[in-house]
């Protein structure tokens, strides 16, 4: 009989070399590589853990470049058994030719160096991403309120981040939406025609838009009576209460389902996070939490649009079993990939064998990098095709699957379920 090692080998071995649909990162088209070794060693991943670790995170926002290192380097040692920091050790191994298994005084030049040395400009990025990282397409977050950068669209599309014109709408973005649209904002009508002359502006860049949905959150009401008043109050006072902010920005999030319904793009739903948090690691300040009333909220969602697409992706593992739930009872709704805080591999298998125990697996996403660099992408393009890889080749040694099924399943789940859900 096959042991359990050599069929994970295997499978690992063939997965590396499966492309993948990354469907939501943070790269900058124009500079897609590390500007610098910190872009890679002070990924926001690392320094939380670094700052966990007793770093002084005050000291290192202060610190020049070198000196950053300096007091980063006692604090290396002790995340060296992290997730993160396997994905670190990936990158410098594959992309940077320097292998090590930990930072310390002894070898930080040699890393340095090894970073410096390339030449990290768009050419050598886009031969990173492609054939090395495997990256077939790559959707750019695109925030409404900004230009539009440039982009090679044989590798990237767009998924436009919402939550600017949504929740966060107060006196400045109000004023920004009106200078971007050329709409003057004084009624529900005006809001009305503002949002969609965004979105329109976008339309063509986009497969999707993109929303984090905090906790406290509930935008299941489209309201629209109240909204007239509430413009004029924050324009007036420059700011809102909470319920007038809610309604404000339930509106707009309905305004924007409606387009979605109407130009045929996917919902990203981002579940789990609450933020900001006092004290939480900065720049995020942000924790893991879900709130179960919300659930029901977001069903009802679900259930108002069924024409929509909407794919879920959690940060809080305790909503994994009432998400896969939920996907299995709606045609409409997805799962993938996992995000921030699931990053690791004990939550990465949880979710995969949950999602293909319950659901037909047309309907589960396996990757996406939330990167900020190329290099980002392949470290946790290797984490999360490594743990996909332990996932199947667990369910063929049980034989639940044969290899066959797992290969169909990880070609699947990488790339042609994204390529189908988003009509890419």
């Amino acid at each position: 009989m096959t042991g359990f090692k050599d069929i994970l080998d295997e499978l690992y071995n063939e997965f590396m070399n499966i492309e993948v649909v990354d469907i939501h990162q943070h790269l900058n088209p124009l500079h897609l590589a590390a500007r610098s070794y910190e872009d890679i060693l002070f990924y926001h991943y690392i320094v939380t853990e670094l700052a966990s670790a007793g770093m002084s995170r005050e000291d290192f926002e202060k610190a020049s470049q070198k000196e950053r290192l300096l007091k980063a380097l006692p604090y290396f040692k002790y995340v060296r058994n992290t997730s993160t920091f396997w994905c670190l050790r990936q990158i410098l191994k594959r992309i940077y030719d320097v292998d090590v298994d930990v930072i310390d005084e002894h070898n930080w030049r040699d890393v340095v160096e090894a970073i410096e040395s390339k030449p990290r400009d768009n050419r050598w990025a886009y031969d990173i991403l492609k054939n090395v990282c495997r990256v077939k397409k790559s959707f750019l977050t695109i925030n409404p309120l900004e230009p539009l950068l440039q982009y090679d669209k044989e590798v990237f599309t767009g998924a436009l981040r919402v939550e600017h014109i949504v929740q966060g709408i107060n006196k400045d973005n109000l004023a920004k939406i009106e200078q971007v649209s050329g709409i003057d904002i004084n009624d529900v009508h005006s809001l009305e025609n503002a949002v969609e002359s965004l979105f329109k502006k976008f339309v063509n860049d986009i497969v999707a838009i993109t929303i984090p949905i905090q906790p406290d959150e509930v935008f299941s009401i489209p309201y629209i009576n109240e909204v007239t008043q509430y413009i004029k109050d924050l324009k007036k006072r420059g700011y809102l209460i909470d319920n007038q902010r809610f309604a404000v920005a339930s509106f707009v999030f309905h305004k924007l389902l409606q387009l979605c319904s109407h130009y045929g793009k996917v919902v990203q739903f981002m579940l789990g996070v609450k933020r900001p948090v006092p004290m939480a690691a900065p720049p995020d300040y942000a924790i893991t939490m879900y709130n179960p009333q919300q659930i029901l909220d977001i069903v009802n969602i679900f259930a108002m649009y069924p024409d929509i697409k909407f794919d879920v992706m959690i940060a809080d593992s305790t909503l994994s079993h009432q998400i896969t739930v939920i996907a299995k009872n709606y045609q409409n709704v997805s799962l993938s990939g996992y995000w921030w805080y699931s990053m690791y591999p004990e939550i990465i298998r949880s979710y995969i064998k949950l999602r293909l125990q319950m659901l037909p697996y047309n309907k589960v996403g396996g990757f996406f990098s939330d990167a900020y660099v190329v290099e980002w992408v392949y470290g946790k393009a290797s984490l999360a095709k490594k743990e996909l890889a332990y996932t199947l080749a667990e369910m063929v040694y049980l034989d639940y699957i044969d290899k066959s099924m797992a290969i169909d399943i990880a070609k699947a789940l990488l790339n042609e379920n994204a390529a189908k859900f988003y009509r890419l």
